[in-house]
């Protein structure tokens, strides 16, 4: 957003455009954001109340975009973020080394579910889909599970360490996958050129959006109106708290 300071872990909530008027007056303009981000707010809480077995059952029955960790370890988070959210970039910034951490250390899977509302935010109108859609040509590569895996983890933290600015910024698939390179590099793993190809080319950039876009109806569908969104044992993470940090530990 332009000219509104967020707090930290503060939820961006999607507020829906009009397909009539792209501008109104100033002031009109703001008592709309306040009264549709309240309402998000609002019904981010009382949709929360959604029994915690109900949503487990969801997301358990979910493709994720991708997924850090293994299959036997004993915490299990799902996170919802889009590409371009400052919020998830705040996010990743204040807690990114810990869920790394926990990661490697065999006490937490991350299931990652990648959503796309902001891209009409962004100047080429698709960011976010063409990053989920980065993310989805290193998921489905032929590197090594262990390979994988770091360079996913190494994609997803540069993602956000060099995100645009909201409304501003944008990335060419060329600068996209030069950036994607770099984050799995990073961690000591190569991208294979038929991946950074992929990534140049936005050959998976239809399916990026498209499971995006299932991935927003699913997280709205659980009770959660906005990104970052934090899942666990079916219930939404607190993030104002020190609730995602324990999990960590």
């Amino acid at each position: 957003m332009v000219g509104v300071s967020k707090p930290k872990n503060a939820k961006y909530v999607p507020v829906k455009q009009s397909n009539t008027m792209t501008y109104v007056l100033g002031g009109i303009a703001v008592l709309v954001v306040i009264v549709v981000v309240i309402g998000g707010v609002l019904l981010v809480s009382k949709n929360s109340d959604k029994p915690s077995d109900q949503v487990a059952s969801k997301l358990n029955a979910a493709t994720p975009t991708f997924v850090l960790g293994k299959d036997d370890a004993p915490t299990k988070v799902t996170f919802f973020e889009d590409p371009y959210c400052p919020a998830c970039a705040s996010l990743e910034n204040q807690y990114g080394a810990k869920i790394t951490a926990a990661i490697e250390a065999g006490k937490v899977q991350a299931r990652y579910f990648m959503v796309n509302f902001l891209d009409r935010n962004s100047p080429s109108g698709d960011y976010s889909d063409r990053a989920v859609g980065a993310m989805l040509a290193i998921s489905r590569s032929s590197l090594p599970d262990d390979q994988k895996q770091k360079a996913l983890m190494g994609a997803h933290t540069v993602m956000y360490a060099q995100q645009p600015e909201e409304g501003k910024g944008d990335k060419t698939n060329a600068e996209m996958a030069t950036m994607f390179a770099g984050g799995a590099k990073s961690l000591g793993v190569d991208l294979p050129a038929d991946v950074t190809a992929a990534i140049t080319e936005g050959k998976y950039t239809a399916d990026g959006k498209s499971s995006a876009s299932e991935n927003f109806s699913l997280m709205t569908s659980i009770g959660s109106q906005g990104t970052p969104t934090v899942v666990h044992d079916g219930k939404i993470v607190d993030l104002k708290g020190d609730d995602l940090a324990n999990l960590l530990k």
